[in-house]
């Protein structure tokens, strides 16, 4: 699995509008890392958020859907999410050692009268950039920001679209399907099954014993579920 050398949020509202990840860089330095902040600080928000680069439009529990970011005039207008990733060496290709996996959402709207659908549906795109070095378009560096401006969902992607034609020092991929995009990533070893672990164990805080009794309940499911089913999608 590659590993996570930064990470990246943008213009997200929490707490009914009242917290703000406003354009949140961390870096993790392919390291683990601990992430600690009081209750209602925004841990699963931020979770939520990064899971959207593996499960694009996934929750955590029912209570908490990307689509709630847009739910109050306080909310978001358009959210950002982006991990950028160190290859394993056998994925590295033309000396490409960095994948920054994107995804960027807004409340659907009706295109036709240019409204926003009063439903829980949002409208999100996935993308990945690749490149050797950190540069202008890097993810600390990839313009979602400029003063007080944001930049719109349609305005990312038609940026995308423009940079993989003019910069070939870069490789650039835009995808508005799930099922497209998991399996592109699944070529760099980002398998969805092993993140849908990562979903389950943090569910809510301290869900990882009650996770583990519910579903793993002896070393022999522990074993057949767990071991063999990843030795046998890694093997595929």
């Amino acid at each position: 699995m590659p590993q996570i050398n930064r990470i990246r949020v943008n213009n997200v509202k929490y707490n009914f509008g009242t917290q703000f990840y406003d354009d949140f860089v961390m870096r993790f330095s392919c390291k683990n890392t601990i992430y600690d902040l009081a209750n209602g600080g925004g841990k699963s928000v931020l979770m939520l958020l990064l899971l959207q680069n593996l499960i694009p439009n996934c929750t955590l529990d029912e209570k908490q859907p990307v689509e709630k970011r847009f739910r109050t005039g306080d909310g978001s207008s358009t959210i950002h999410s982006l991990v950028e990733w160190k290859l394993d060496e056998e994925n590295i290709k033309n000396n490409f050692k960095y994948m920054l996996t994107g995804f960027c959402a807004r409340k659907a709207r009706d295109e036709e009268n240019n409204e926003n659908i009063h439903n829980t549906a949002i409208e999100y795109f996935n993308y990945c950039i690749f490149y050797r070095e950190f540069n202008d378009n890097d993810l600390k560096n990839l313009p979602l920001t400029k003063g007080r401006e944001r930049i719109t969902y349609t305005g990312l992607k038609n940026y995308l679209k423009e940079l993989e034609k003019k910069d070939y020092s870069l490789i650039v991929k835009i995808f508005d399907r799930k099922g497209e995009y998991q399996r592109f990533i699944a070529g760099y070893g980002l398998f969805e099954s092993q993140w849908e672990l990562i979903r389950g164990i943090n569910r809510t805080e301290g869900h990882v014993r009650t996770y583990f009794e519910t579903n793993y309940r002896t070393t022999k499911k522990v074993v057949e579920d767990l071991f063999i089913e990843e030795i046998i999608e890694k093997s595929f």
